[in-house]
């Protein structure tokens, strides 16, 4: 019995160090094959992006490239934040791909200089190539957001007095803000939680979404900033609509941008592992039931990724996923994924808005093939960690 046993330990072992080494391979390939996909020459894209493409929800679905910040800053993010389990080659790889990125960022500041970023260039129309939207900056304008502020902040190492500018900010487009800022699109009793809002400009509308506001609390304890009381708030809405399951039961509705489970819960859990919040650990033994469950049933590699990864956060073991090679991943139903939304009907107030999030005409797609590598990255930097 002593002998087989032996025998079993020696075979795990050599599984082991064999599991690592092939992930080691493919983690240095990844990180190559990322670097080179950053923009170097385009005419749509400035040096340093990620290349995106928009398309409408509705036909002509006009698949179309979209020049937008936000898949370059969350790109830098993700990378920024797996530095520290990266080779020292692929340390220096990734930071170059982080700098080259930041430089991206000024074409997409507030006009008038303040830490606030546009999702398109300040001073470009809005989404290019639209057969209509684009000419209708005037009518629609383009507020600044939450979401990609921070992702800027956080990717570039802003320093102090840049972060506190912008949590000011946050702060005066809350809910319940002075004067006059009051949500009507969410569920009638989180209408007098004064949480962080989705949008910076002063004259938006006062909007939640769940994804969002894990960032958004992200940014403030990543800074070291003071936990206001719209902080403590945001924790708490997100506490009560977990306790709910709304991520599951109603995920267009929270999170108009995100809309799917898998990604608010990606999002969420991401959060989670950074930071101790025994307000969201409460639910760690639901979480995980619920995202082994959504594994069990889901078929697009992309959700088994981001499912995989948050439960390895949250300390559970999962199935490996099993990806071959870089080749085999582009030609996998990937390309089908869509991480990020647009959806009009946004600020419409309820029953409205349930209603019209889901008309396909109004609402847009977005993809980015390079940020879908960098998630599939992180899942085996991920992975890897439990070795």
């Amino acid at each position: 019995m002593q002998k087989f046993l032996l025998v079993y330990i020696s075979l795990l072992l050599v599984i082991t160090a064999t599991a690592q080494k092939s992930d080691s391979l493919l983690i240095d390939a990844l990180v190559d094959n990322i670097a080179s996909l950053q923009v170097k020459d385009s005419s749509e894209f400035y040096p340093g992006m990620l290349y995106a493409y928009r398309q409408c929800g509705g036909g002509p679905h006009n698949y179309q490239p979209d020049n937008n910040i936000f898949f370059t800053a969350i790109g830098a993010f993700g990378l920024r934040n797996l530095q520290p389990y990266l080779s020292q080659s692929n340390r220096e790889k990734t930071r170059q791909v982080i700098d080259k990125a930041v430089t991206t960022y000024p074409y997409f500041q507030n006009k008038n200089g303040y830490p606030f970023y546009n999702f398109w260039p300040t001073n470009a129309p809005i989404m290019p190539h639209t057969y209509i939207f684009q000419y209708l900056k005037g009518v629609f304008g383009q507020g600044e957001d939450a979401d990609d502020a921070v992702m800027v902040l956080m990717s570039s190492n802003a320093g102090d007095s840049t972060c506190r500018i912008l949590k000011q900010r946050m702060i005066a487009t809350s809910n319940l803000a002075k004067p006059n800022r009051n949500i009507t699109t969410t569920y009638k009793q989180y209408r007098k939680i004064p949480a962080l809002s989705t949008y910076l400009g002063l004259r938006m509308p006062v909007d939640f979404d769940f994804a969002v506001q894990c960032n958004l609390l992200y940014f403030t304890l990543d800074r070291n900033l003071p936990f206001t009381k719209q902080d403590s708030a945001t924790l708490q809405l997100l506490s009560n609509m977990i306790g709910e399951k709304l991520y599951l039961k109603a995920p267009v509705y929270i999170s108009p941008y995100y809309v799917k489970p898998t990604v608010l819960l990606y999002h969420l859990t991401r959060l989670m592992a950074a930071f101790h919040l025994p307000e969201l650990e409460l639910y760690t033994p639901q979480l995980t039931t619920d995202m082994q469950q959504l594994l069990l049933t889901s078929n697009n590699i992309m959700d088994k990724i981001l499912l995989s990864t948050s439960l390895l956060r949250l300390g559970a073991n999962t199935p490996p996923v099993e990806i071959a090679d870089i080749p085999g991943f582009e030609q996998s139903n990937q390309q089908q994924f869509i991480f990020f939304q647009a959806r009009a009907a946004f600020s419409y107030p309820t029953p409205f808005k349930q209603v019209f999030l889901h008309f396909s005409y109004i609402n847009y797609y977005f993809y980015c093939p390079v940020y879908n590598k960098i998630l599939w990255l992180e899942y085996l930097v991920e992975r890897n960690k439990k070795h």
